[in-house]
């Protein structure tokens, strides 16, 4: 702010670069984070991200369908 007690364009511009890199929705990887974090507690004790049991679970049948998968489809042939 000046002496004056105007604001510059440059006050502006800080002000605003600093709104949007707190907010959760301008920032994909915040929003990703967010969405797919668990719905009670989405930071554990030591602060890490912690994620949904739901994302967890497809995790674990994607991987194992995807084990099935390669089992039968290259498995096999050796």
């Amino acid at each position: 702010m000046d002496a004056t007690g105007y604001v510059t364009p440059d006050d502006v511009r800080l002000a605003l670069r600093n709104l949007h890199t707190e907010d959760i929705e301008t920032n994909p990887e915040k929003a990703l984070r967010a969405a797919l974090a668990d719905d009670l507690k989405p930071v554990d004790a030591r602060g890490r991200w912690k994620p949904s049991s739901l994302v967890i679970l497809v995790g674990v049948i994607v991987f194992a369908l995807l084990g099935v998968f390669l089992y039968f489809s290259l498995g096999r042939s050796l």
